[in-house]
């Protein structure tokens, strides 16, 4: 007859399994949001306090460094500092106000209403204050300059500004405990009528244990869904299965016995690596043609020989005869210089016993990682040279940090110089980052670009903007000579200024003081032409492409002394080259050198 598997105690079980399994949940859920809304008010409560205190010290440092430049009628640099520091520590509020009501200086340049500071001027002002709200900390301190009056400094900042993001997390982690469990809850009710199909069909699987059991006898009622009808059809094939199994098993084996060899020899000949099968008197059994090739022989010498003779490596030698010898023999691994009459590389040989009960056989594979060798030296070499170059501008922060800290209470005209010179440096350091993360992107192959339409008119005159402060500080000749109407260019618009800015970065870097600076551009013969010449140091023949290899540095003592990662000129030819085009160079020793970027007109075919 049928056999009916849904049993009452069967489905008490079930439910009681359900209820325990959600009371689980929901004493985890619980001790959950429990944890969280702990952690929240200790994250908050941490947050605020630590914001307090770095506003507090960012106040200090900033109203001694005020003192100092308003002393010194250094406006520029104070309105500088001012602004910085606020967009540097988040500040809501930082400005310096007379106590006539003037603004001297504020975080928002438009809201400056002083803009020269008098000689002198009268009035008192309050001395240090601080306020705190739920949200904000506000502070004010008092400012003497010498001989000339009284100001004050106001800042505030934003308590909990950081705790949205650091809620995230635990926010999240609330999000999903809710979702599953309604993940769960939907689950088990969906599935709970096909359960009983699959408890039906436990009940036949402890059944089929018994001998003498009437597969008709382990049907299932069709009732209980697609799983019992699956079931009953499995059952009825059953026979056929095993008949069908054990025909299957005989002709393996016949084909195993007759196809043996010619199989083991093309599947040696399938694989790259070298492989070498080495009998227990130390012959070679078999060899395939990567192995010949490796071992710089022929193939038909390499059969029957002995491994002494195909391979001279004692290392390998002496892992082949212990594998032979020694089934449990562990897998050695021996990489071996290579040379001869084929080119010079690095050969892997890695050597391991092949168990049999009647024969002793060592097998070797042969593995040539000469590029891998090759690639490990590139990126050593990599990581070493950014190494350096990260090492220097962060020896200088820290020396310059040091010096602000022990001068912070004599002297604060030096303590604002160190930090100016810490601000440099991080830039420099921000740059050279930068760099090394294009880099990082060339050598993996992902250094993409984003084609779009690239006015050139609006990217040059940008490029000249952006270093004119850097040229008039040297008092170098700037100019730009470009024709009234210039092509819209398919590219990277980022890279292609990224690249131009390393031209005129380094010429205006490379070029002593009074002298000139010029970039050109001009259209011909489908090719887009910008010319960056300079009267700089200029390049010797020797180095005219060595200049463009990464973190290399010219060997000229004025090239030495001037700060620079190495990396501008190969990023800068590199994106030249993602788009179809390159970068030369002309160049005289103490003349000056002119580099030019070509680029076509139309985007290269991929």
């Amino acid at each position: 007859g049928k056999l009916f598997a849904v049993r009452k105690d069967m489905l008490r079980g079930d439910s009681l399994f359900a209820v325990i399994i959600f009371a689980v949940v929901a004493l985890f859920l619980f001790n959950l949001v429990a944890s969280v809304w702990r952690n929240i008010e200790f994250q908050k409560d941490v947050e605020q306090k630590a914001s307090v205190r770095r506003t507090k010290a960012v106040g200090n440092v900033l109203a001694k460094a005020a003192e100092s430049l308003m002393s010194a009628n250094e406006l520029s640099l104070l309105r500088r500092t001012v602004a910085e520091t606020a967009l540097e520590y988040h500040l809501r509020t930082c400005r310096i106000i007379l106590p006539n009501g003037a603004i001297l200086a504020d975080a928002d340049p438009a809201s400056i209403t002083l803009i020269e500071l008098p000689a002198s001027w009268e009035g008192t002002v309050a001395a240090y204050a601080e306020e705190f709200t739920r949200r904000t900390a506000r502070f004010s301190y008092a400012l003497t300059i010498p001989g000339r009056g009284n100001a004050t400094l106001k800042i505030a900042a934003g308590v909990d500004d950081h705790l949205e993001a650091s809620l995230v997390p635990q926010t999240a982690q609330m999000a999903v405990a809710c979702l599953a469990l309604a993940s769960m809850l939907l689950v088990h009710r969906h599935s709970r009528f096909r359960l009983k199909a699959i408890g039906a069909i436990h009940e036949v699987l402890l059944a089929v244990q018994e001998d003498g059991v009437d597969i008709s006898n382990l049907e299932l009622d069709p009732r209980l869904g697609r799983e019992a009808v699956a079931w009953n059809k499995l059952l009825g094939e059953r026979q056929t299965t095993q008949v069908r199994s054990a025909i299957q098993q005989v002709k393996d084996v016949v084909h195993e016995k007759s196809g043996t060899a010619e199989s083991f020899g093309a599947a040696f000949d399938a694989v790259p690596s070298g492989l070498v099968l080495v009998n227990g008197k130390l012959e070679i059994e078999h060899a395939n043609g990567a192995a010949a090739i490796f071992l710089q022989t022929g193939r038909t010498q390499l059969s029957h020989a002995p491994i002494s003779q195909a391979i001279k490596e004692p290392r390998v030698l002496a892992a082949v005869r212990e594998a032979a010898e020694n089934p449990a023999a562990k897998r050695v691994v021996v990489e071996v210089e290579q040379g001869g009459a084929m080119a010079a590389g690095v050969l892997r040989f890695s050597v391991l016993p092949i168990r049999q009960a009647e024969t002793r056989l060592a097998l070797i594979a042969i593995d040539d990682i000469t590029q891998q060798r090759v690639a490990a030296g590139a990126m050593n070499s990599f990581l070493a040279k950014a190494a350096h170059e990260l090492r220097t501008p962060l020896t200088n922060i820290r020396l310059f940090v040091e010096e602000a800290l022990e001068h912070s209470e004599r002297d604060p005209v030096a303590t604002g110089k160190c930090l100016n010179v810490v601000n440099d440096e991080t830039q420099r350091l921000d740059r050279t980052v930068a760099e090394i993360l294009s880099v990082s992107q060339i050598e993996a192959g992902s250094f993409e670009l984003k084609r779009d339409d690239v006015r050139l008119d609006e990217l040059l005159q940008k490029l000249k903007i952006d270093h004119e402060v850097q040229a008039k500080e040297k008092r170098i000749a700037y100019e730009f000579d470009l024709p009234p109407k210039l092509p819209v260019l398919q590219a990277d618009r980022d890279k292609i200024a990224q690249a131009l800015h390393n031209l005129v970065g380094n010429a205006l870097k490379y070029t002593l003081d009074g002298g000139r600076v010029a970039v050109s551009a001009q259209v011909e013969n489908g090719r887009l032409s910008i010319a960056v010449s300079d009267t700089g140091i200029g390049i010797g023949p020797e180095e005219a492409e060595k200049v463009f290899e990464k973190f290399y540095r010219s060997q000229n003592p004025l090239a030495t002394s001037v700060k620079g990662s190495g990396l501008g000129l190969p990023i800068a030819r590199e994106i030249a080259r993602l788009h179809g085009g390159d970068i030369t160079v002309e160049s005289e020793l103490g003349k000056g050198s002119t580099f030019t970027l070509v680029l076509p007109l139309v985007e290269a075919s991929a």
